[in-house]
């Protein structure tokens, strides 16, 4: 018997503008007029969300790069990033 996972993945909307200051970013969607400010981390974030990605692997990602961080702390600040980019109709879900 095999099972088949399905993981939800994230990405980009299209159409949303990205202005880097430094080690922020700042968002722009002209559809709905949303802007929004990422802090150094985010902007990493948004620059994994370039392609799909699951919020699982961008967890991962990050834990790797911040091993010293509590991995609980890491997996609640992404998924807050997540709901937050996605409440604001930033980011769109693809299934992979």
């Amino acid at each position: 018997m095999e099972i088949h996972v399905t993981l939800r993945s994230y990405q980009r909307k299209p159409g949303v503008y990205t202005q880097q200051m430094d080690d922020q970013v700042f968002l722009a969607d002209p559809d709905t007029n949303v802007l929004f400010h990422l802090d150094p981390v985010g902007s990493a974030v948004w620059r994994l969300l370039e392609q799909p990605i699951s919020i699982e692997n961008i967890v991962d990602l990050l834990r790797e790069a911040f091993p010293d961080e509590d991995a609980d702390k890491v997996t609640s600040d992404v998924s807050v990033l997540f709901k937050q980019l996605s409440d604001s109709g930033l980011i769109i879900a693809t299934d992979t």
